[in-house]
C-alpha cells in the first residue's frame, strides 16, 4: 500500500492506464475498418448478384432462372441470417468493448482529476507553508527589532545609571572633601587657637620669670 501510494507509482499507473485506452481505441479503429470492408464485400456481392440476375434474364429461361433465383434467395436469405447474426454478435462485442473503453476511460480521467486534485492541494499546502513562513519571519523581524529597540533602552538607561552614579560620585567624593577638608579647617583653627593659648602662658610665664629674676636682683 505504501508502494502504490507513491506518487511515481500512481503516475505510472495512471499513463499504464492511458496506454490501455491507446491500445483499445486502436484495436476499436480496427474492427471498425474491418466492419466497413465487409460490409462492402457484401454489397459488392449483392450488386454482382443483381447484375447476374439481370444478364441472364431472359423469356426463354423464365422459368430456369426463376428456380434459380428462389435458390439464390434462399441462399442469400441463409447468407443473410447468418450475417445478420455475424452483425449482431459483431455490434455486441462493439458495444462491449466500446462500454469497457469508456470504463476505463472514465477511470483514467477520475484518477487524472484526483492526480490534479492532489497536486492542486499541493500547491495550497505549499503557499500555505510559505506565507507562514512570511508571516513568520515578518513577526521574528518584528520581534528582533523590538528586543533590539528594548537593548537600546536598556543600555540608554544603563549609561544614564551610569552617568548619574559618577556625577552622584563626583558630587560625593566634592562634599567628603568638602568635609574633610572644612575637618581639616577646624582642626587647624583648634590647634592654633592651643598654640595661642599655650604661647600666651608661656609669655606670661616668661613675665613672671622675668618679674621674679628682677625682684631678686
Amino acid at each position: 500500500m505504501f508502494h502504490n501510494s507513491q506518487d511515481m507509482v500512481k503516475g505510472l499507473h495512471s499513463k499504464m492506464l492511458m496506454a490501455d485506452v491507446f491500445a483499445e481505441r486502436d484495436v476499436q479503429e480496427e474492427t471498425r475498418k474491418k466492419k466497413l470492408s465487409l460490409q462492402k464485400q457484401i454489397d459488392s456481392q449483392w450488386e454482382e448478384l443483381e447484375k447476374q440476375k439481370m444478364v441472364e434474364y431472359d423469356e426463354r429461361l423464365r422459368a430456369k432462372l426463376e428456380k434459380e433465383y428462389t435458390k439464390k434467395q434462399s441462399n442469400a436469405k441463409m447468407v443473410q441470417d447468418q450475417l445478420d447474426d455475424f452483425k449482431m454478435t459483431f455490434i455486441k462485442r462493439l458495444q462491449d468493448d466500446e462500454a469497457e473503453g469508456k470504463k476505463i476511460r472514465s477511470a483514467v480521467e477520475e484518477e487524472l482529476e484526483r492526480e490534479k486534485l492532489k497536486e492542486l492541494e499541493k500547491k495550497k499546502k505549499a503557499a500555505k507553508q510559505r506565507e507562514e513562513f512570511k508571516k513568520a519571519n515578518e513577526e521574528l523581524l518584528k520581534l528582533q527589532a523590538q528586543i533590539a529597540l528594548k537593548e537600546k533602552e536598556e543600555e540608554r538607561r544603563i549609561d544614564e545609571y551610569a552617568k548619574k552614579r559618577e556625577a552622584m560620585t563626583y558630587v560625593r567624593k566634592t562634599k567628603e572633601e568638602e568635609r574633610f577638608k572644612n575637618k581639616q579647617a577646624i582642626r587647624q583653627k583648634m590647634i592654633d587657637r592651643q598654640i595661642e593659648e599655650l604661647m600666651k602662658v608661656r609669655d606670661l610665664q616668661e613675665q613672671q620669670l622675668n618679674k621674679q629674676v628682677a625682684e631678686a636682683e
